[in-house]
């Protein structure tokens, strides 16, 4: 089992049922939780996304980086109202600009790494863009409109994922400059139509903002931070993210209100499922995208040795 025994937890409940916390913790008057995990497939997809997310926040990072060690950039707000950063037919775009009343995306700049090395990000004439990112565009606007209007804070990151249907999900996460803090929660999940215009689904994760302190608390401690949700059974992918993102948090616990099953989130991308009656048996699923072999599993039958005599 991967859980340590000395950690400092931080319960960062924002709202998300606290009002139910007795049944989480086994309240006797409290109706019995459930011990049944989410579904092996619900894990993977959580950990797939988380990754697509960091990759995509180091890609915006660099993008940024460079423009901003750049000279002769003009960063006036008339033409740098918004950034964007997704992959496309094997590199990495930066774009940097605006989206006019007709809802046509104006690039300012445009940045090019390949791919798998987002750290090669390099100015490229905005003209040479090999196609019109204007829908994501869109999405990334109305996307961000919403987040700035209900969490109250201007800094906020977009990751935009163009689904397999052609639908463009966005996430909006806090932004920060402080390295040594990050902002919890405060993010959302967007699904638009192919055109960018057309909202299908707004699905808030988080209803409220946490400011955490990343420093480590003493060199000998271990820090596991603990959060309850009131609306979703398991992990986020915006969670396994911002912890990706900040190993120094070292771990992070979530549960659901309602339920006897905690996920327990490492910087690595693995998450370890831990039920309540059994706290000493964990279903893990490793950093490779596969699943630990239960404790109790029979091993495979060692081969019988042979007896052969050599000619």
């Amino acid at each position: 089992m991967r859980l340590v025994v000395s950690l400092v937890v931080f319960v960062s409940l924002v709202g998300c049922g606290a009002h139910s916390l007795g049944a989480f913790l086994g309240d006797a008057a409290a109706p019995a939780p459930s011990r049944t995990p989410v579904e092996d497939a619900e894990l993977l997809r959580v950990q797939a996304r988380a990754r697509y997310i960091v990759e995509a926040e180091r890609a915006a990072i660099r993008a940024t980086d460079v423009l901003m060690e750049s000279k002769d950039v003009d960063l006036s707000p008339a033409r740098m109202q918004m950034h964007v950063t997704l992959p496309h037919e094997g590199a990495w775009y930066g774009l940097f600009g605006r989206v006019d009343d007709a809802g046509t995306f104006i690039p300012a700049y445009a940045l090019k790494a390949p791919h798998e090395e987002p750290e090669w990000m390099e100015l490229i004439p905005v003209d040479t863009l090999p196609v019109d990112f204007s829908p994501v565009a869109r999405a990334v606007k109305t996307a961000k409109q919403i987040t700035v209007e209900t969490f109250g804070r201007t800094s906020v990151n977009p990751v935009v994922v163009r689904e397999a249907s052609g639908d463009i999900t966005v996430y909006t996460l806090q932004g920060t400059r402080d390295p040594k803090r990050f902002f919890y929660g405060g993010d959302f999940r967007f699904r638009f139509a192919p055109d960018g215009r057309t909202l299908r689904e707004q699905v808030k994760l988080h209803p409220s903002v946490i400011a955490v302190d990343v420093a480590p608390i003493t060199e000998d401690a271990s820090r596991m931070d603990a959060h309850l949700h009131q609306h979703f059974k398991g992990p986020l992918e915006t969670e396994l993210a911002l912890l990706m993102l900040y190993p120094e948090l070292t771990s992070l616990a979530v549960g659901h209100v309602d339920t006897a099953v905690t996920y327990v989130l490492f910087p690595d991308g693995s998450i370890s499922v831990v039920t309540e009656d059994n706290p000493a048996t964990t279903r893990d699923l490793l950093s490779d995208g596969t699943f630990a072999p239960a404790p109790d599993a029979a091993k495979p039958p060692e081969p019988e040795a042979s007896h052969e005599q050599a000619p």
